[in-house]
């Protein structure tokens, strides 16, 4: 072995005057079957892998059984507390079923996937809301396990958790507009194809309430915590400033939140801040956030995920709702 290299499996062979055969059957941790290795063999094995500090190649030794022990997680942001919620309960749960999670921002899962990095991958990010995915198909074609949080897309060889936002958007607006006229919205930007945005949800209440739309109380933060703040401070300094604000997310809720207080602004009692999602930071927030969203669902997708890879779920797939309601807390009166 150079000096500065890792050492590898033929360094661990040499050092303990065995074959590469031995040292990886030794190392896979197998007992039984028709090979044999007598104890002084694995000890020698075991004694120069420790004096080498060799580390095996998980990934190669997956590979050489079919699969590789690893799980990715696709998110949009680890910034984002919905992303950043699914990807904590994936790092809490797969390790004790023997998976290794890969947390993987944007689109980077469909080029790790397509590979074959990993057996299987929780999609909980989508650039754009569709009915179907060209890289999911393949994935089911292949026989990756799957689970998709997805309101638009179906069960085809992978699960679906389907979030139903609707009942509690519109639960959410028929609060609000009974107390207030100067409702504002601070947005993200709609992806394509989405067949009913949140914000659509927004404008809709206002009109079943009698109130008009009012451009100039909307506002879209692009997904990033710094415009929603900045996007918070321009609404609350209005000459008539909203006396309500709904956000599409609950991220965007807690920028504004902090932009209320930086103004020497009271939650609630001079604007009522909702959100949209649920998070945990939300809930732990003082003053606690007042949300649209569902109960604690990660545990239940990462589950849905350990059940496809134990065969456990019919092969075509399984499509499970996760209705959403307002949850009424410390950023809103009444």
């Amino acid at each position: 072995m150079s000096k500065g290299s890792k050492p590898t499996i033929r360094d661990v062979a040499k050092a303990a005057e065995v074959s590469l055969t031995t040292v990886s059957y030794v190392l896979s941790g197998r007992h039984g079957g028709t090979t044999r290795i007598s104890q002084p063999t694995q000890d020698r094995v075991l004694a120069a892998v420790k004096e080498l500090g060799y580390v095996p190649n998980q990934a190669a030794r997956g590979m050489r059984r079919g699969k590789t022990d690893v799980i990715a997680v696709a998110i949009g942001n680890l910034e984002w507390p919905w992303d950043r919620a699914l990807a904590t309960a994936a790092a809490a749960i797969l390790p004790q079923h023997g998976y290794q999670p890969v947390i993987l921002l944007g689109d980077d899962w469909r080029k790790f996937m397509m590979s074959g990095g990993a057996d299987g991958v929780i999609i909980g990010y989508f650039p754009e809301a569709k009915s179907e995915d060209e890289t999911v198909t393949e994935l089911a074609r292949r026989g990756a396990a799957q689970v998709v949080i997805s309101g638009t897309m179906n069960p085809a060889g992978f699960d679906v958790l389907a979030p139903e936002a609707d009942a509690g958007l519109r639960e959410c607006m028929d609060f609000l507009t009974a107390s207030h006229r100067r409702i504002a919205c601070i947005r993200r930007a709609d992806p394509a194809g989405r067949p009913k945005s949140r914000f659509s949800a927004y404008a809709a209440g206002l009109e079943d309430a009698g109130i008009p739309l009012d451009e100039t109380l909307v506002r879209t933060s692009q997904h990033r915590p710094a415009i929603a703040y900045q996007s918070a401070l321009e609404l609350l300094q209005l000459p008539d400033r909203p006396t309500a604000i709904l956000c599409t997310d609950d991220m965007e809720a807690l920028q504004t939140i902090r932009a209320a207080y930086r103004l020497g602004l009271r939650v609630p009692e001079d604007v009522q801040i909702v959100g949209v999602g649920n998070s945990t930071e939300g809930q732990e927030y003082d003053p606690a956030l007042t949300t649209v969203g569902p109960e604690p669902i990660f545990e239940q997708v990462v589950r849905m995920l350990l059940n496809r890879l134990a065969g456990a779920t019919p092969v075509e797939g399984v499509r499970i709702a996760s209705p959403w309601k307002l949850h009424r807390r410390g950023t809103t009166a009444g």
